[in-house]
């Protein structure tokens, strides 16, 4: 079936919705959110949207989904599938975290009052702005990667949507197991690409446009101390975007 063909690895905060909606009718979803499905109830047409929910628990291959999905879920096929994803510029990609999990977008007066809350509960009496935030936030992210538990320190979601891409695209000794990174600028070219490999007539063309761009997220730039402490976390993954087709 076509369906088991292609793999799509949903690399966090980088076009999950617009791409699944894109994919349609060649990518299976199940419900991610009200009954999660597990493996043992799926088909295999199933499997890669279950493995994309990062609500599923997967144990010691937790950061590591591309070895977990050629070891235990596409043993037999994992060298035919057209396997890919999608590389977005780790800084923005990080600021778009920020924004999501961290320091959501409302109107001025909210913000206004968050900032006040915030600062009276941690002693830091108008200081917690954006930029104070965002260090905050690194500050999380980097005890997230130090963690024993993918539960500390603000839960599943904020540990799974802070990991670097380079973990979860590679082996343990380093090797990229997906047949091919795309830049996500370049996400419809990488579908279109990806249709052909699987021989499958339906393109894209420049009209279809992601779908989940936050119109409303302000375009915070890190400072130079902020910049290096992104590098420093997500180096590898700076590298697979620079490396990533385009």
């Amino acid at each position: 079936m076509i369906q088991n063909q292609l793999f799509w690895l949903h690399i966090k905060k980088s076009a999950g919705i617009s791409t699944r909606c894109l994919l349609q009718p060649y990518y299976t979803e199940v419900d991610r959110v009200k009954k999660p499905k597990t493996f043992i109830q799926a088909t295999p047409e199933e499997y890669n949207d279950i493995l994309n929910n990062y609500r599923v628990v997967l144990g010691e291959y937790q950061f590591k989904r591309c070895l977990f999905a050629k070891k235990f879920l596409y043993t037999e096929t994992w060298d035919d599938l057209s396997s890919f994803a999608f590389s977005r510029e780790p800084t923005d990609r990080c600021i778009s975290m920020f924004y999501y999990l961290f320091w959501k977008n409302h109107n001025h007066l909210k913000n206004v009052m968050r900032s006040i809350q915030k600062s009276v509960k941690n002693k830091t009496w108008f200081q917690y702005n954006a930029a104070y935030a965002f260090d905050v936030f690194l500050d999380y992210v980097h005890e997230a990667r130090l963690s024993d538990s993918i539960y500390h320190p603000l839960g599943n979601e904020f540990t799974t949507h802070t990991a670097p891409m380079w973990d979860d695209i590679t082996d343990y000794e380093g090797n990229v197991l997906l047949k091919q990174v795309y830049r996500l600028d370049s996400l419809i070219e990488g579908i279109n690409l990806t249709f052909e490999q699987c021989g499958i007539a339906k393109r894209l063309d420049g009209n279809d446009k992601p779908l989940n761009k936050n119109i409303r997220r302000k375009e915070y730039i890190p400072s130079k101390r902020q910049k290096k402490i992104i590098e420093d976390i997500y180096y590898k993954d700076f590298e697979v975007y620079e490396n990533a087709w385009h």
